[in-house]
C-alpha cells in the first residue's frame, strides 16, 4: 500500500478555531486582570503587582497565540503504523501500529481501533471537515483491508427504526 500523508494544518477552518481561541484567551485575560485589580486595589497594595501580573499575562498570551498559529497537525500512514498529531500544544505525535490491532470501527466522527492487549484506542475527528474525514477514514479502511484487519463500520439508524423493532 501506497504511505499517505494528510496536513490539517493548511484547513481554512483552522483561521476560524484560531480566532475563537484568541477570543477566550483575550475573555480570560480581562477577567484576571479585573479581578486582579479589585484584589489589589481592595488591598491598598501597591500598583506595581497588577502591572507585573498583567504584563506576565499578556506575554502567556503571545505565546499561546503563536504556538496555536504555528502548529502542525497531521495523519501519516504507512505499512508499520498509523502516526496522528491534533492539538495545540503536543508535541510528540500518536502513533498505531498496524500489527497490534485486531479490529477496527469506523463511526461517524471516530476510529477506534481494538488492539489485542484487549485494550482500544479512540481517534476523535469529528472537529474536522467532512471531507478530510471522509478522506481520512478511506485510507484506513483500505490500509486495513490490505492487512487483513477486520473493520466494522457504524451504521446509523433513525429513531422510527427503534420503536419499530420493538
Amino acid at each position: 500500500m501506497e504511505p499517505f500523508s494528510i496536513s490539517l494544518s493548511e484547513m481554512t477552518d483552522k483561521g476560524s478555531r484560531y480566532k475563537r481561541l484568541l477570543i477566550i484567551l483575550s475573555a480570560s485575560f480581562l477577567a484576571t486582570s479585573l479581578a486582579a485589580y479589585f484584589l489589589f486595589f481592595k488591598g491598598n497594595n501597591s500598583n506595581i503587582w497588577i502591572f507585573l501580573g498583567w504584563g506576565i499575562y499578556f506575554l502567556l498570551y503571545i505565546y499561546f497565540g503563536f504556538v496555536g498559529y504555528n502548529t502542525k497537525m497531521f495523519v501519516n500512514g504507512d505499512d508499520f503504523a498509523l502516526e496522528y498529531q491534533f492539538g495545540f500544544f503536543s508535541k510528540v505525535p500518536d502513533k498505531i501500529i498496524w500489527e497490534t490491532v485486531t479490529k477496527v470501527k469506523l463511526g461517524f466522527t471516530y476510529i477506534a481501533f481494538y488492539k489485542r492487549t484487549g485494550k482500544r484506542k479512540v481517534i476523535q475527528i469529528g472537529w474536522l471537515p467532512y471531507s478530510k474525514v471522509k478522506e481520512i477514514k478511506n485510507k484506513v479502511n483500505s490500509f486495513c483491508n490490505e492487512k487483513g484487519i477486520n473493520v466494522e463500520v457504524a451504521e446509523f439508524h433513525k429513531e422510527q427504526d427503534f420503536e419499530a423493532a420493538k
